[in-house]
């Protein structure tokens, strides 16, 4: 009997499956570079945690909240599929090209349109915030306590917190956004989230087990070598601050 050829593998066949904490790790550093290499997704941060910060200040309702991040999504996608088309392009075309040009222009449209309507609807809900109207009354109105809740001023504290990690570790030079780096952003989310705990319960046994697993978290950082004892110390006293932050800013006044 005749043995059958062996089949060529394909290339694919030898290639290791990713991970789904993979596959998050790459988009997240394909966040940090375009955050890195792009001034304009740098100026939309800022503007991002400035929104942020106002809005939840000013006390804004959970759908006008809703509308606002998913503005703030748009803007932030536009900019993204913007820069990876760029690249494409780069790689593709030598020299001057007036399609490749076109091409780029119209991506910068779409950010453009974005931005604008991002920009159209935050006015919108501003003009018809009652706690933004009161600031500009004689004598000023402070602002009421937000109608967030818990689980929104979080992921608030969040959305600022990883903007504020991407800032510091351009600072610092580094080149990636998960890993190493002047501060430890997973050390700063698990004690972020730790202290969010402690606020929300009001319960001494739930905020020392959210306490436990941040410094589990924290401990992982040193026993894996990614960061040194300081980065450590540096990400759990940003989230603590941040934390103190979000919670005790709404209720201050």
């Amino acid at each position: 009997m005749s043995r059958e050829p062996d089949r060529p593998e394909s290339p694919a066949a030898g290639r290791r499956r990713r991970s789904l904490g993979e596959s998050f790790g790459h988009a997240f550093e394909g966040l940090f570079y375009v955050f890195n290499t792009q001034p304009n997704m740098r100026i939309h941060s800022v503007i991002i945690a400035l929104v942020l910060l106002a809005a939840w200040g000013f006390g804004v309702n959970r759908v006008e909240m809703l509308h606002l991040l998913v503005c703030m999504s748009l803007v932030l996608i536009a900019e993204i599929l913007n820069t990876s088309l760029e690249l494409v392009i780069n790689l593709q075309v030598e020299g001057f090209e007036r399609q490749a040009k076109m091409a780029k222009d119209v991506a910068a449209a779409a950010v453009l349109v974005a931005s604008v309507y991002a920009l159209l609807a935050g006015v919108a809900i501003f003009i018809g915030n009652e706690n933004f109207r009161g600031l500009f009354q004689i004598p000023p109105e402070m602002p009421a306590r937000p109608q967030l809740g818990p689980l929104q001023i979080v992921l608030v504290g969040m959305l600022l917190l990883g903007v504020i990690v991407a800032w510091i570790k351009r600072a610092a030079g580094s080149r990636a956004f998960l890993t190493g780096g002047i501060v430890s952003g997973h050390t700063a989310l698990g004690f972020l989230i730790a202290a969010s705990i402690a606020f929300v319960s009001q319960s001494a046994p739930l905020a020392a087990l959210g306490l436990a697993m941040a410094l589990l978290l924290a401990q992982s950082r040193l026993q894996s070598e990614i960061h040194n004892l300081s980065e450590v110390a540096f990400g759990a006293l940003l989230g603590i601050l941040l934390a103190l932050l979000v919670f005790a800013w709404p209720v201050a006044s």
